[in-house]
């Protein structure tokens, strides 16, 4: 079978001494051929998943018709009672991750911006609720996200580091659940630019540049006469290339002129591109990644905003 016949699922999501329920396949490195791991009715135990851990392999594969399915036992996952099952928190917050990027791909692919809105409220409350749970880690989070070169990875991820910020900023429950959907939706102009050259391998050049640029206008254009969002959401959107020196796009505001919540989407936003694969370098790793932001410090970010994130990482 190929590579397109199978979806790839993260071992973050599995949970042990129980049956998925799906047939499970792993990929050999020499060959790329897809082998049965384990069968839909066989469990996985603990030493299973930690023999895999330790062999470097953080994903499995399904076979694409059994999508639905695997949708499906996340959410399972997500409605469990945690106090009355052996279900970790970890292993929430991985099944999180995988809805979400699935959700928000569905969401987005028909172009239909009502549905789309209407999911990523959802989400943002989902996310929300499992983040401002006590027994939420950020080490959690950090050991089930993708990095993976992608829009709908980026805005997942985005998402979850600005509802992670506005928790430790102490922002309220409601606050972080409409943070969290402003992330999902700030890159939504992307959507309308050209993939080749979101994608391209090399330097962008002036004219490729300028166009890109085009996206914080074009994703808060879609969304501006929506009495659904808040001021706050839509200025995540329009606002997140913006710098407190004025030099960010697409307006140059300074300072007070960036909205707060525009403000944590601007720190996370930044951190998460340099610690995904992009089409021109490897990530970098998170403490790498904290350099430079401390680099670039209150000429293009919020001193409390970016400390705030660094006391998150330095502890994760």
């Amino acid at each position: 079978m190929l590579a397109l016949d199978f979806l790839p699922i993260s071992v973050a999501t599995l949970l042990p001494a129980s049956a998925v329920g799906l047939d499970l396949f792993q990929r050999e490195k020499d060959s790329g051929r897809f082998v049965l791991y384990r069968g839909a009715t066989y469990p996985l135990t603990l030493d299973d998943l930690d023999r895999l851990r330790d062999r470097g392999n953080h994903l499995l594969y399904i076979e694409k018709d059994s999508g639905p399915r695997y949708q499906s036992y996340l959410r399972r996952l997500l409605n469990a009672d945690l106090a009355s099952s052996n279900i970790t928190p970890q292993l929430q917050v991985g099944a999180l991750n995988e809805v979400v990027l699935d959700s928000l791909r569905s969401a987005f692919g028909n172009r239909d911006m009502n549905e789309a809105v209407a999911t990523v409220s959802q989400l943002g409350a989902l996310t929300a609720d499992i983040i401002m749970r006590d027994e939420f880690a950020a080490s959690d989070m950090f050991r089930v996200l993708h990095h993976d070169y992608a829009t709908f990875t980026h805005s997942t991820n985005v998402a979850f580091y600005s509802a992670m910020l506005a928790a430790g900023l102490g922002y309220s429950s409601e606050e972080v659940e409409q943070i969290t959907t402003g992330g999902l939706l700030h890159d939504l102009g992307k959507l309308d630019i050209d993939d080749r050259i979101l994608s391209k391998p090399d330097k962008l050049d002036d004219w490729e540049f300028r166009q890109v640029k085009r996206h914080p206008g074009l994703g808060f254009r879609k969304l501006a006469h929506r009495t659904d969002l808040s001021e706050g959401q839509l200025l995540m959107v329009y606002q997140h290339h913006e710098r407190m020196d004025g030099h960010g796009y697409p307006v140059g505001c300074v300072g007070s002129e960036i909205h707060p919540w525009a403000k944590i989407c601007a720190v996370v936003d930044v951190f998460e591109a340099l610690t995904s694969q992009r089409p021109y370098r490897k990530p970098l790793s998170r403490h790498k990644a904290l350099e430079i932001l401390e680099r670039e410090g209150s000429a293009s970010f919020d001193p409390e905003v970016l400390e705030c994130w660094k006391s998150i990482i330095l502890s994760a």
